[in-house]
Formats: structure tokens, sequence, C-alpha cells
């Protein structure tokens, strides 16, 4: 599968943007049986950061989604949508879904927009903070379906999700390549009507395992 579940153009996956604010993972899941997710930011420089936040609906993760409208104008809200943060501290950014409880998985953009701050003199006695620098990180909210039906079919080392909410993917065992070692391990996300034939383990062997995850719960499949 050629295309992957991006965020801003890149995979979705656990990496950790190398900014000086720390969002924590790119992509973030909020399951059916949920609909407030807790997020922990960080600054991790000396200075003081000014953090706006927005929101918006994608079609899809893929490097081709779009942005499309909301179903309703509040289905999704956060709070705070604007901080301030001291150097060296974190806070906690909360989400609430308030769409439709359909059998639809949603996609939405987080667009954090960091700025550095630093005290410059106006006079004598009133100072005041401005921006010097500022950065935007993306990541990704996917809102799993309200009425989840978790489905897949595995054949001959490809796994295909016939369900209606990603599945995160797990291959582990013997290299097919014996020059990339002994064991190998693969993980993706799986969206509903893609498949995924693993490339580095050899899912064939004896000693080939595979697993998912439907929701947090683990499923061994091979």
């Amino acid at each position: 599968m050629k295309k992957r579940i991006l965020a801003i153009g890149l995979l979705l996956s656990g990496i950790t943007p190398a900014l000086a604010l720390d969002v924590g993972d790119i992509s973030s899941f909020m399951y059916s049986n949920n609909t407030v997710l807790s997020k922990e930011i960080k600054n991790t420089t000396d200075s003081g950061r000014l953090i706006n936040i927005r929101m918006e609906r994608i079609s899809s993760p893929l490097d081709d989604g779009k942005v499309i409208p909301m179903d309703k104008r509040d289905e999704i809200l956060l709070t705070p949508a604007s901080l301030l943060l001291p150097a060296k501290s974190s806070d906690v950014i909360r989400f609430f879904y308030k769409g439709p409880e359909d059998d639809k998985e949603r996609y939405y953009r987080i667009v954090w927009f960091d700025q550095a701050l630093s005290d410059l003199q106006r006079d004598s006695s009133i100072r005041s903070a401005v921006a010097t620098a500022s950065a935007h990180i993306g990541t990704i909210l996917v809102v799993a379906p309200r009425k989840v039906n978790y489905r897949y079919r595995y054949a001959s080392g490809t796994l295909i999700n016939t369900g209606n909410a990603t599945l995160r993917i797990l291959a582990y065992g013997p290299c097919l390549k014996p020059a990339e070692g002994k064991e190998c391990k693969e993980n993706y996300f799986l969206m509903p009507g893609k498949e995924r034939r693993f490339t580095q383990v050899n899912t064939a062997a004896k000693t080939g395992r595979i697993a998912l995850w439907q929701g947090a719960q683990f499923v061994p499949v091979k």
C-alpha cells in the first residue's frame, strides 16, 4: 500500500516532533466508548510559549485527504484553545466529540501554532511579551464510529480491514531477508477497506506472528 495514513504528510505513528513544543503522538484515537480525549503537551524550552490550537475535519488522513465541512458546528470541541505555556512546563488539552453517533469513522487535523515569547523593554517601567519565533505542527485525531464494527480477513500473508474502524496491526518473527537480521517487527495502522501485506517479517514461518488491536483489545491473528 503506497499511501500511508498521514499527519501533515507523515505516516501516522508514535513519532514525536523534534520541536520546542512536544505534542506527543502524531496520531491520537478516540475509541467508540469514549467521547473525551486528553492530550498532554510540553514546553521543552527555557522560555514561554504561546500556543493556539485549531481543528478541521478532513476526508482522509491519507495524503490526498481534503478539508471538509463538519456535520455539526460543535461536533468536535477543545479546551483550552489558547494558552501560555511557561518554560519547562506542561498542560493538558481536552477534546470532546459531540458529533453524530453513526457507523462512520471521522478524521480531524489538529493544528498547533507555537510562538516563542521574549520580554522586550518598552521603557523603564513597562515590559510586554511579544512573539519572536513561530511554527505550526499538524497532528491527526481519529474518532472511531460510535456504532463500531471491527472485522478483518487474513489470507496468504495479507491482512484486510473489512470493518468500519482503523486497526493497529502488528507482525513479528523471523526476517524475510537474512540481511535484515534474525528477528523483524512491523507496525501499521490499517484503515477500513484497506489491506496490508507484510514485507519484512516472514509470516509464513512457524514462529511468525500476526496480531491486531480492535480499539484497546489485543487480538491474535496467527
